[in-house]
């Protein structure tokens, strides 16, 4: 008999009360929120050893174990678990879908995770979170952008407010040069997540339509919204380059330096030279230069 197992049953021998499932799993919410995944994990091990939980909660409490090891960087475990899983509950979809995530995310196994998740979408293919998955697999494991698309669609459509599809199609969009129908996604996502990330993107996106004063716009609520988001400077930069405004430019590109970060970045791209040209001959903005995170 495990140790777990044997504390349990010591526990019912001196008459002590067992904490209620329910408020076990809370308590496991609440560590792995607070990113404690190591107490989390023992909670969890500990909870496994319990012979009052339900197939329902045994299950659930598998699944978290797989996410806590992934935090813990123990991913071949997680990924082993999960096989058991399905294994074990070959007629619940959350555990295929969550293998195919992992295969993906962890191991880079595009046909693997298309294999899993197919197996999901067979058991619920109404599965919002399964066809996501799918679609980040088609769009950026294999490159397959219209199976890509298809995907995020019919996560919308049963879903029309799941905003990872939407933030999904924004990117696929532009990636493939479809400026208007980017900006349409990136607003429905906002709407969603009122993210900043998103005010910045839409300032590059109506920069790209030479529509300035839209793009201004954005980039000065996205600055406004969060002053520290080095992102959100650097498009203001670039659109009051694209007006002419040289000093404003280049003091908005001072603090866009100040905030970034030479290796996490944001960075620097050659399509964003094209908009800083008009200050790129300024004294200041030279010693800027080698100081610019670029890819």
């Amino acid at each position: 008999m495990s140790d777990s197992r044997l504390a349990w049953a010591h526990q019912r021998a001196v008459g002590q009360v067992a904490e209620p499932v329910k408020f076990a799993f809370k308590r496991e919410q609440a560590l792995f929120s607070r990113h404690r995944y190591t107490q989390a994990l023992d909670l969890l091990t500990d909870l496994l050893a319990r012979p009052d939980l339900t197939s329902r909660q045994r299950f659930e409490a598998l699944c978290r174990k797989a996410e806590c090891l992934l935090q813990l960087k123990r991913a071949r475990s997680a990924v082993l678990l999960l096989r058991k899983v399905t294994r074990s509950y070959p007629e619940n979809p959350l555990g295929f879908s969550l293998l195919g995530e992992h295969l993906y995310r962890v191991h880079e196994d595009s046909r693997g995770a298309l294999r899993a998740l197919k197996l999901a979408l067979k058991l619920d293919s109404k599965d919002a979170d399964s066809l996501w998955w799918r679609g980040q697999v088609f769009q950026l494991g294999l490159a397959n952008l219209s199976w890509a698309r298809r995907s995020y669609q019919a996560a919308l459509e049963v879903d029309p407010k799941y905003a990872a599809a939407q933030e999904s199609l924004a990117v696929l969009c532009e990636a493939q040069g479809r400026w208007i129908e980017a900006i349409d996604w990136r607003k429905a996502h906002y709407r969603r997540t009122h993210q900043v990330n998103d005010l910045i993107a839409l300032a590059d996106l109506y920069l790209r339509l030479s529509n300035v004063v839209a793009s201004r716009k954005y980039a000065r609520n996205a600055v406004r919204r969060d002053p520290r988001n080095p992102g959100a400077w650097l498009v203001l930069a670039k659109v009051l380059a694209a007006q002419g405004k040289g000093a404003r430019a280049a003091d908005a590109l001072k603090r866009f330096v100040r905030l970034s970060h030479p290796t996490f970045g944001p960075f620097v791209y050659g399509r964003d030279f094209a908009y800083l040209e008009p200050i790129l001959s300024r004294r200041d903005v030279q010693k800027l230069l080698p100081k610019l995170p670029t890819q």
